[in-house]
């Protein structure tokens, strides 16, 4: 998307917020999730197309159904860390946290990652950004060369430490870190400055995971199933595992009924719109991160309308079967910041842009927070192929 272009898509996207927040924000929370479903609804039926009908209509045994159920269960269950982990990983934080406060006794580190987002697998490593402690200091800037100053400087501390086994600093990366593995756990750590955005990445992942209880076990496996068939790797061509996870939840907020609502698209009356996310990247840019995140309110708004009955089994033939088969990888990109099926053209992801190919928005994910980054660019024509294969092998497995 050029300049231009991306200055007035994010002032319609911001227009349109504001408006969204002017009508809704009285409602119930029940009856705003009762006409998100209709709109979505409306729209999936108007906008999205199955690329195979005769295949959309294929019966799949039941006792394949109920069994792959079963198996999926397994899978979960079988990626689950061990019960002292979150203990475990907390401790280090702690033990980082002071050494950090040596040389930034006015930050704090935050994780970010699968550690908050509930997704996190067995030996998964931990995430951390620093942030400063005071909040009206959240949203400024900090040049990359400061950025770079903290990562030498905190490299030099956990090497004097001596609790570390490895430390890499990376200042001049395209995003400084601090790479290390804790001698007493064996855990990895990045640690990066200021990366806001990821924290609140990670929360409304979490929050999503939270209010169905087929999310995360559809999560793990879509997961699972990308990194054994080597399609979760956005340095190699392919969707990172963040990707996969958005696309598990896209799939959940347009089944019919919906089993996962638009958080972005739900508010509170209390929450001026205004005051709602701002947050800004240490690179000088804005971002709207709000979204709805009082899980114990929204389950049971949740409860009070209809609900879809899909097994896990159902669920994971399903996601298949939209990837491989139906959804529209020409036109169309996935949106879990509106539930809908958006188009290339309206993001102007169908236009070539000075210094890329034209090739690059083959599988369109809009980034929920990033509304200009597309989380499929990494792929070329290719990867994009062989990632259709894979799926395309997997939905027919029955």
């Amino acid at each position: 998307m050029l300049r231009e272009e991306q200055a007035v898509f994010l002032l319609q996207v911001q227009q349109r917020q504001r408006a969204q927040h002017s009508r809704m924000a009285g409602m119930p929370l029940e009856q705003q999730i009762a006409l998100q479903r209709d709109q979505i609804g409306a729209m999936t039926l108007r906008e999205y197309r199955p690329n195979s009908t005769r295949f959309a209509n294929r019966k799949i045994r039941t006792d394949f159904v109920e069994q792959l159920t079963l198996d999926a269960m397994a899978v979960y269950s079988s990626l689950q860390p061990p019960a002292d982990d979150h203990a475990m990983r907390q401790a280090l934080h702690e033990r980082l946290q002071t050494l950090v406060a040596s040389v930034a006794p006015n930050a704090t580190l935050l994780q970010f990652g699968s550690s908050v987002s509930g997704l996190a697998s067995k030996g998964a490593d931990l995430d951390l950004t620093l942030m400063p402690t005071d909040p009206k200091h959240q949203n400024e800037a900090l040049p990359i060369e400061e950025q770079a100053q903290l990562v030498e400087l905190i490299a030099k501390v956990m090497e004097d430490s001596g609790q570390m086994a490895e430390v890499h600093a990376r200042p001049k990366a395209r995003v400084p870190i601090v790479a290390l593995k804790d001698s007493i756990t064996g855990l990895k750590c990045d640690i990066c400055m200021c990366n806001q955005l990821a924290v609140l990445n990670s929360r409304l992942l979490r929050c999503y995971m939270q209010l169905d209880p087929r999310a995360k076990p559809l999560a793990f496996c879509v997961k699972h199933w990308a990194k054994r068939r080597s399609v979760n790797d956005p340095y190699h061509g392919s969707p990172s595992s963040y990707a996969w996870v958005l696309l598990v939840i896209h799939y959940l907020q347009t089944t019919s009924p919906p089993i996962l609502p638009v958080l972005q698209d739900l508010f509170s009356h209390a929450v001026p719109y205004a005051d709602a996310g701002l947050v800004r990247t240490p690179d000088g840019r804005e971002f709207d991160c709000y979204f709805y995140d009082d899980v114990e309110r929204l389950r049971a708004a949740m409860g009070a309308l209809p609900a879809n009955p899909a097994s896990l089994g159902q669920l994971l033939i399903g996601f298949f079967r939209r990837y491989a088969r139906e959804f529209d990888f020409v036109k169309s990109v996935t949106s879990i910041r509106t539930g809908a099926f958006l188009t290339k053209h309206a993001k102007n992801w169908d236009k070539k842009e000075a210094g890329f190919r034209g090739d690059r928005h083959l599988f369109c994910m809009e980034d929920p927070f990033e509304l200009t980054h597309d989380l499929g660019r990494v792929m070329d024509l290719p990867a994009a192929a062989w990632l259709r294969t894979a799926l395309k092998a997997q939905s027919r497995r029955k």
